[in-house]
């Protein structure tokens, strides 16, 4: 598969399908060099490296994707849905206090912009990092925002929903209290 410098972003996004593409026919050796034949070129290096991100988290490779998605949000960091991206992939590699930062970043951004679109899953995964982080208050918080049934799947966990996080942190809250009045 050959192709020119993309001139239009039709035209790159012509090319990063086909690298995604390659990547779903196990052909993940040529679509890591066209993620790289992007990232050579200054103008397209970002969409390179947001791609062979997504190529790399396909290939279950989530340290080399997480390289990439810190790269482009350091270069481009005014996209919502990489700081989510890079959240997830965070919160796969057990990098909980990293997730609940990209996520807030995400939040901000998303605020920012008035795109709404990541907001419920950002606050759903953020709240589960805050669990683990035993930020119980903050967890309750971002759960509380969220509509009621709203949930999703998380990498190693499975399904969770704002109810399975509020019943958890509100769980986590009480058991503090009562072992704080115990100690008095």
């Amino acid at each position: 598969m050959k192709f020119e410098r993309p001139q239009s972003d039709h035209e790159l996004e012509v090319i990063l399908r086909a690298a995604y593409d390659l990547a779903l026919k196990s052909q993940s050796t040529e679509a890591l060099a066209l993620c790289s034949w992007l990232i050579e070129e200054s103008t397209t290096s970002v969409a390179g490296h947001r791609q062979r991100a997504a190529v790399f988290e396909y290939q279950g490779n989530v340290s080399d994707a997480i390289s990439d998605m810190e790269f482009v949000t350091s270069h481009d960091p005014g996209e919502p849905a990489d700081f989510h991206a890079l959240g997830i992939l965070y919160f796969k590699l057990g990098g909980m206090a990293k997730a609940e930062a990209a996520f807030t970043a995400s939040l901000e951004l998303s605020k920012a912009v008035r795109n709404t679109h990541y907001k419920n899953s950002c606050h759903l995964f953020r709240a589960a990092a805050r669990l683990k982080l035993t930020h119980y208050q903050e967890a309750l918080a971002d759960a509380q925002a969220l509509p009621d049934q709203y949930s999703t799947h998380m990498p190693g966990v499975g399904m969770r929903s704002k109810e399975h996080i509020v019943v958890e942190a509100e769980r986590e809250l009480s058991r503090m209290a009562r072992r704080n009045h115990r100690a008095y």
